[in-house]
């Protein structure tokens, strides 16, 4: 029975209300408390299962909500006028970060004099991975009303930046550490020469007009000039075969048209955006233990930072199965980092905002100095950490009217 409901309608479940919104071509949307409600649809009367599993529910519901991006989607690809359901990515603003100068459990170094109020100091925080395609994903859609290609659209919103969905590690202490000497960012976008030939040129030109006798008249347009370039194109290809059997010389057809003509093929070069890459950045650090207090401090630090970029030997479900199958054959995700500069119990206002970050790389030194030399007790007297770190999201330009610096 709910498949069949399912198939029939348009409609989501409203996460802030918990009530559901069924599409009807003739009356638009109506709102009803449950599924155990009456519902009309041209004269008929269905009754949705009065029980369901919550399994039952979640399918029922994921199935509703692909049904409708399904609709909205042809909607707008037929030019359909009528209300629809879609999905639209959203990128949503992360919030400041957690800790600060007043987390008394935080790692910090150094710790006298310590870091206080009046201090500029980085804030790591660790979070879980969280995969962006998984079922953890459900808890990212919202639903709102916005234009899409002309059409009203109500539905859900995705958010690509998955903010505050992330879960901190429990085992984990945040770590506050001094302000390195070494701060920087920079966004890298990657475009490239690509050459069209003449037919292609003027199909893809023919094809970018508005309206479908436009896209006729373009397409016919680009077959006469076809037919115009056929002869000295002929003509060259048969000069070109001629002189290879002759004598074996190996010529393109714009060596023959620069000696005979002075002219060759437009290349039709145009430089065409390909991609933007994700963040890289680098931050160092020296760790000198001046007492016994802080030498557990900076041990712990290191090992932590250790620790986060590694993978578990725990992997968790897979596809919704643990089996010993599977904790054999699988291993878990490293965990993520949230790097902020901050000033004071705040975000530094002018430095760079990063969203959630990788670890890729740590690297320790522990003669940093080019002698070996420690402690009585081993510890040696001093250390580098040098973290590499690396966005798991793109930044787009809206992105920084969100904070992203």
């Amino acid at each position: 029975m709910a498949e069949k409901l399912y198939t029939d309608y348009d409609y989501y479940k409203d996460p802030t209300t918990g009530k559901w919104k069924f599409y009807d071509s003739e009356i638009g949307w109506s709102t009803v408390n449950n599924l155990s409600e009456f519902v009309k649809k041209n004269g008929k009367v269905v009754e949705p299962p009065a029980q369901m599993t919550e399994a039952e529910k979640a399918a029922a519901e994921q199935a509703s909500l692909e049904a409708a991006d399904d609709s909205g989607l042809a909607a707008i690809q037929t030019g359909g006028s009528r209300h629809v359901s879609t999905l639209k990515v959203s990128l949503g603003k992360y919030d400041p970060p957690k800790t600060n100068v007043s987390d008394t459990s935080a790692l910090r170094y150094p710790s006298e004099p310590g870091i206080d109020s009046n201090s500029d100091y980085v804030a790591f925080e660790f979070f879980k991975y969280l995969p962006p395609f998984g079922g953890t994903q459900a808890a990212n859609q919202r639903t709102g009303s916005t234009n899409i290609a002309g059409q009203e659209a109500t539905g859900r919103y995705y958010d690509y930046n998955q903010a505050g969905q992330y879960e901190p590690v429990d085992s984990y202490s945040n770590i506050l550490l001094y302000m390195p000497e070494d701060i920087s960012t920079g966004f890298r976008s990657n475009w490239g020469g690509k050459a069209f030939s003449n037919f292609a040129r003027d199909a893809i030109t023919g094809l970018s007009a508005e309206s479908i006798m436009d896209k006729l008249g373009g397409t016919l347009k680009s077959s006469l000039s076809s037919l115009d370039r056929t002869v000295p194109m002929g003509g060259a290809a048969a000069i070109r075969k001629t002189l290879s059997k002759i004598t074996g010389d190996s010529l393109s057809n714009d060596d023959i048209f620069g000696a005979v003509s002075g002219s060759v093929l437009n290349p039709n070069v145009e430089l065409l955006y390909q991609s933007t890459d994700l963040r890289n950045f680098q931050l160092n650090f020296k760790l000198v233990p001046r007492d016994e207090k802080e030498t557990p401090i900076i041990n712990s630090i290191v090992q932590q930072f250790k620790k986060c970029m590694l993978p578990s030997k725990t992997p968790g479900k897979v596809l919704g199965q643990v089996s010993p199958g599977i904790v054999g054959g699988f291993i878990g995700v490293p965990n993520l980092v949230k790097v902020s500069f901050m000033k004071g119990a705040d975000q530094h206002p002018f430095l760079p905002v990063f969203k959630m970050c990788a670890l890729t790389q740590v690297d320790v030194n522990y003669t940093p100095d080019g002698a070996y030399a420690t402690y009585r007790d081993g510890q040696p007297v001093a250390m580098t950490l040098t973290l590499n770190f690396q966005e798991t999201k793109l930044v787009f330009a809206e992105d920084l009217d969100q904070g992203i610096r």
